[in-house]
Formats: C-alpha cells, sequence, structure tokens
C-alpha cells in the first residue's frame, strides 16, 4: 500500500486524537513548518476549506472533515521512500502518539469477515463526536440577534492598525474568535469576539485561551480587553446554567445517534438473517 493510502486510512483516527486527546494538535497540524519537521511534506498536513486557494485544491484530498467543527481537507503530496521519509515519519507519528493503527502500508487486505465487522460499526466512533462539536457550535452561533457588516469589520481592522492582534503582523489578516466557539469555552459570532490575525496565530492558537496564549504581552491582552468592551462583549462561559444546557444538548446528539445506530444495526442483522 502506498503512503496516501496509508494515510488516508488514518485520517479520521489522527483527528479523533484532536478531539479528545489534544486539542492543540489540530492547530499544529495546519502548521507548514511543524508539518514538514514531522511528516517530511511542503504543505500543511491540513487546510480549511475556506483558506485553500482555487490554484491549491490539487494539492488536498477532495474528501473534507470536521474537526472542532472547521471543516478540513488533508494534503495529498506524500510520496513514498526512497523519495520522502514521510511513511516512517507517520508511523512514528501515530506510535508517539499510541493513535491505533487502521491497517499497515504492506498487510494483506481485510477478509470479507473483516469488512463485515467494520460495516456493522460504521455509525460508531469519531463520527458522533464531530456531530456534537458541529451542533455545538451551531448552537452558539445562534445565540443573541447581532449582526454586522463589512464596515463595521474594516472599523475593527484600524482599529488594530491592520495588524494581527496577537502578534502584531501585518498582511493577510483572518477573522479570529477571541473566546473560541466550542462546548467548553462557549464563545459567540460577535464584534466584539473577533479580532484581526494572521494565519500563524490563528491556526497556532486555536481553542486556547487568549490570555494564556499572550502570556506576559500585557499591552495586547488589554488591547483585546478593550475591543470587547467597546462591542458590549460580555463573554457566556461563566454562565452555569447556560454551561449545563449546552452539555445536555451535547449529551442529547449522542443519545440520538446511539439510538438510531442500534435501529439501523438491528434492520441490517435482519436482512443478513433472511440473506
Amino acid at each position: 500500500m502506498k503512503i496516501g493510502q496509508f494515510v488516508k486510512r488514518n485520517v479520521r483516527a489522527i483527528f479523533q486524537y484532536c478531539e479528545t486527546g489534544d486539542p492543540s494538535e489540530f492547530a499544529r497540524l495546519q502548521d507548514p513548518q511543524y508539518s514538514k519537521e514531522t511528516f517530511d511534506i511542503n504543505y500543511p498536513f491540513c487546510k480549511p476549506v475556506s483558506k485553500i486557494a482555487p490554484e491549491e485544491h490539487v494539492r488536498f484530498y477532495n474528501a473534507t472533515h470536521e474537526v472542532h467543527g472547521v471543516p478540513v481537507r488533508v494534503t495529498s503530496q506524500w510520496f513514498n521512500p526512497p523519495t520522502s521519509k514521510s511513511l516512517s515519519l507517520f508511523r512514528q507519528y501515530l506510535a508517539k502518539r499510541e493513535i491505533a493503527h487502521d491497517v499497515n502500508p504492506h498487510s494483506e487486505p481485510p477478509s470479507v469477515e473483516a469488512k463485515e465487522r467494520a460495516a456493522r460499526g460504521r455509525y460508531r466512533g469519531s463520527a458522533i463526536g464531530i456531530a456534537q462539536n458541529a451542533f455545538i457550535r451551531h448552537l452558539l452561533s445562534r445565540i443573541g440577534d447581532e449582526q454586522f457588516n463589512a464596515e463595521q469589520w474594516e472599523a475593527v481592522l484600524s482599529d488594530f492598525g491592520q495588524r494581527c492582534a496577537y502578534c502584531g503582523a501585518e498582511g493577510d489578516l483572518v477573522m479570529e474568535h477571541v473566546i473560541p466557539i466550542n462546548r467548553t469555552s462557549l464563545g459567540e459570532h460577535r464584534l466584539g469576539n473577533l479580532v484581526p490575525a494572521c494565519r500563524r496565530c490563528n491556526a497556532t492558537k486555536a481553542d486556547q485561551d487568549y490570555r494564556a496564549f499572550l502570556g506576559p504581552e500585557t499591552e495586547r491582552i488589554s488591547a483585546i480587553e478593550a475591543h470587547m468592551a467597546k462591542h458590549d462583549y460580555l463573554p457566556i462561559g461563566e454562565n452555569q446554567r447556560l454551561r449545563q444546557i449546552i452539555e445536555l444538548a451535547h449529551q442529547d446528539v449522542r443519545q440520538l445517534a446511539d439510538r438510531y445506530a442500534a435501529i439501523v444495526d438491528t434492520m441490517l442483522g435482519d436482512q443478513e438473517d433472511k440473506a
């Protein structure tokens, strides 16, 4: 099996690790330098779909994966030995993080029985976690009725001097949620929670608390908090009743998925018995 096939078979396990094991790894996998050092590839391991330029589409596999609510595609730029060290490095990556290998690149194809077992479990695994996180992000994005336009966002860019709010870099800036939109931080898509960020800071910060990310840079922290106050943004993360509701919604998605997975598995089992 070629390295590209090996990678594709293990992508879901890696993203599951990012979801449940080490959330900050998702940001690192979007960093070209980290990907080069870790896998000997010349593109980031994965990239948000919204950030892939038209001319870059051929450099990424067509399949889209949602991680922490962000749709991404994995780079297709893998090369087999001796051209590249990617195969051995990829194995080391999985082993070091104790990520279970889906299949060995030199193993025999799975048996018919193994395929049938996999089919029966097709509705389990990381897909439920992805659905839970996507639902929470959708729910948080609908809280409140604030709307803003391009002119207001331009005003925010001007307030920060057309520079990254975290490092001061100029150039290609994106909207960055100061308080991440996830079930832990409970950020919202409001103007007061959005600051300009360079792509590197956007990827590196990921789900980190902005104060922890900035560390001793108190002036930048103060500037961000002044921006939040200017737009009357009060983080809702300390609202324990709301947090309980979010947690309940998170559990409901799993229960709903488990319920219908059981129904489908029963139906498939009945069909197999009749065959």
